[in-house]
């Protein structure tokens, strides 16, 4: 008896359900990957963030071997302490992103911190309680606050708002300092 065969090259239903359920979960799968890909908002910001404490550690261990004032030394030491730890947790957020960011501060800062190597006694610490401690640090809560606010990533956005409370500490450390100095 012959087995009937169809020659019909017509789909079936439930190959057509399948074909479309495929094409349905891919669509949804390259949306979420692209939803979960930071903007560039975000990826500007990690750079910036990057930048700013590379060039905070830098400019603070010159202040460690520099300064001879023991109020300088002791923010100094905060300053590595506290920007290592941030800068170690922004580029492993930045590595699940796929995003590199750079651990050496960029020209503009390294300029400032060879223009304050040069400096000596009194005149460094003024400088450096100016320019890495007030200035510096306006700018990094102002970048946080924006970036705490703004960033569509949610991890950084949680990331920003998480570190913003030091920063606006090391900010008031800093004035104190500046004032301190600047005397």
């Amino acid at each position: 008896m012959p087995i009937p065969t169809s020659t019909s090259r017509t789909p079936s239903f439930k190959s057509v359900a399948i074909g479309a359920a495929v094409a349905l979960l891919s669509g949804i799968a390259i949306n979420s990957i692209a939803a979960a890909a930071p903007g560039a908002y975000d990826k500007q910001f990690l750079s910036k963030a990057a930048d700013a404490g590379s060039t905070e550690i830098a400019a603070s261990k010159v202040a460690q071997s520099k300064s001879s004032n023991a109020e300088v030394k002791k923010f100094a030491d905060a300053m590595v302490t506290d920007h290592t730890k941030v800068a170690d947790e922004l580029k492993q957020l930045a590595s699940s992103k796929q995003i590199e960011v750079s651990d050496q501060p960029g020209k503009k800062h390294q300029a400032q911190i060879d223009k304050l190597s040069r400096l000596e006694g009194a005149q460094f610490d003024k400088e450096y309680a100016a320019t890495i401690g007030v200035a510096a640090h306006k700018e990094a809560v102002k970048l946080f606050t924006d970036a705490s606010q703004k960033a569509s990533d949610p991890d950084i956005k949680a990331f920003a708002a998480k570190t913003l409370p030091g920063l606006q500490h090391h900010l008031e450390m800093a004035t104190t300092l500046h004032t301190a100095v600047g005397k």
